[in-house]
């Protein structure tokens, strides 16, 4: 069943640029170019809703005039608001709303509450193959996951699993939302289940806490297709790809090895072991990050995005307020002392600043 989204832009050739992320019997994209007034704009959307599965915006619609040279008077943020208003109201169908615009529009121009409005980002100025690849499988995991948060309120459906093994602080506050519009339930999913390690963790820390290097392990995707039992289905599954937490330590105790617990090993042993019961000789264990002692790991390095033990690392700013089934992120010593990639963590938590000074010392003289 074919996904089909509508984009809203202002240049009458945005076609090329989404092009890329069609899939032929999966995804289709119609690129229109605003109307020529609010109230035409919100009429053309109620009168395709039935066929909308999904709504993609540019944040900016008034640089270029639509076929009947006329400008925009409105912009990305103030239709998407209004989208959500009425879908609140229950007078235009729930769908995703996409942002896709160029990332120095967005910084200058969405306020925070404006993020709200949108399921995805993505930045228009760099988009690539990879981007399309990436982004692709998440355009219809939100058009379908849509659907089902929408027409399913029994939570074992909605997340394909009883939800009696889940964190119960979790489906408390899921519990409060459910009857919430769509867009509401798809944000807090996205951002506080699916983009945050916890509950779920992504094939990064799925690798990390293995002891695999996975980028230099042949039989990586062999391993992961015997952990096809603990991966999580339920709904955006096929646009966030992630493992239920408490059950890879279960895989490890009945298929690995019982009597040891997967924490407490070091990444060689570790390896080892599932080599030893799963018969995958093409695994290489991670290696740790310079300035790290311990390869027990169990995270990964936000700045290097490789395996980390939480002990070697710095706690990243940002993170006073995570709810109780979320896990920190860490920035290695090595990465913070050398500013590694800082767009990708921004700063060092406050509690930490002291450590890391001592440790600004302790480096400079070596």
């Amino acid at each position: 069943m074919s996904v089909h989204y509508i984009y809203i832009d202002d240049d009458p050739n945005s076609n090329n640029k989404i092009q890329g992320f069609e899939k032929k019997d999966h995804l289709s994209i119609e690129t229109v170019q605003h109307e020529d007034s609010w109230e035409l704009q919100m009429g053309f959307l109620k009168q395709r809703e039935s066929s909308i599965d999904g709504l993609i915006l540019d944040l900016k619609l008034d640089d270029l005039p639509n076929k009947n040279d006329q400008r925009a008077n409105f912009r990305g943020t103030s239709l998407a608001q209004e989208i959500r208003t009425r879908q609140k109201e229950g007078v235009l169908n729930s769908f995703p709303i996409v942002l896709f615009s160029a990332n120095d529009k967005i910084k200058l121009s969405l306020e925070n509450s404006g993020k709200d409005l949108f399921d995805v980002y993505i930045d228009k100025s760099n988009i690539n193959v990879e981007s399309f690849s990436y982004y692709t499988p998440k355009l219809i995991a939100l058009a379908e996951g849509y659907k089902k948060i929408t027409n399913c309120k029994q939570l074992n459906n909605i997340f394909n699993l009883n939800v009696s093994y889940l964190d119960s602080r979790f489906v408390s506050e899921y519990e409060k939302i459910k009857y919430f519009p769509a867009h509401v339930q798809a944000r807090f999913l996205i951002t506080e289940f699916l983009e945050k390690q916890g509950l779920l963790i992504d094939e990064n820390v799925l690798a990390s806490r293995l002891g695999i290097d996975k980028t230099s392990s042949q039989d990586w995707e062999l391993l992961k297709a015997k952990l096809a039992c603990v991966q999580y289905s339920g709904v955006f599954c096929e646009g966030w790809q992630r493992w239920w937490a408490h059950m890879v330590e279960t895989w490890w105790d009945n298929e690995v090895i019982h009597a040891t617990s997967l924490r407490s090993l070091s990444a060689p042993n570790r390896v080892d072991y599932i080599i030893e019961s799963m018969g995958l000789e093409k695994l290489q264990s991670a290696q740790r990050i310079e300035k790290c002692d311990s390869d027990e790991f169990w995270t990964i390095c936000k700045a290097y995005n490789r395996p980390l033990d939480p002990i070697d690392g710095l706690l990243i700013e940002g993170q006073d307020n995570l709810y109780p089934w979320q896990e920190p992120e860490y920035v290695s010593i090595d990465a913070a002392l050398k500013k590694r990639n800082v767009e990708l963590w921004h700063g060092i938590a406050d509690v930490e600043k002291e450590r890391f000074d001592e440790l600004k010392v302790v480096y400079s003289h070596r």
